[in-house]
């Protein structure tokens, strides 16, 4: 089976791989950030800051998985049926689910971390 199917509309293509790249560079540039603060932070705040960064990391995990339901692998916007792969667009939407809740739990218990440390 054709991977890339030719049915989707170039807009996608190009929404898509703008949207990508735009995201990747964002989540680098925070990474980046993130390490710069993590390098000058001490005692309970890097405790806070290491939940924030897993937590980043597998929601930005979960939003990257939830791209393959509509485009490859699971081409459910093609509007050619016979590309659509439901059990790969459900593998990917499993995955973007798995990733993304895990992530909000880091971001709730990072932010809950921060509450506690007294100023």
């Amino acid at each position: 089976m054709n991977n890339f199917p030719s049915t989707h509309p170039n807009w996608m293509w190009l929404y898509f791989g703008f949207f990508a790249i735009t995201g990747t560079v964002l989540f680098i540039l925070v990474v980046w950030n993130w390490m710069k603060l993590h390098k000058i932070s001490e005692g309970p705040m890097r405790s806070v800051l290491k939940w924030q960064i897993f937590g980043l990391m597998f929601l930005f995990f979960g939003q990257w998985f939830a791209c393959g339901i509509g485009a490859p692998p699971g081409n459910l916007m093609s509007a050619d049926v016979s590309t659509h792969n439901l059990e790969r667009a459900t593998l990917t939407a499993s995955l973007s689910i798995f990733f993304s809740v895990p992530g909000w739990l880091c971001i709730l218990i990072s932010i809950r971390k921060m509450m506690n440390i007294k100023s």
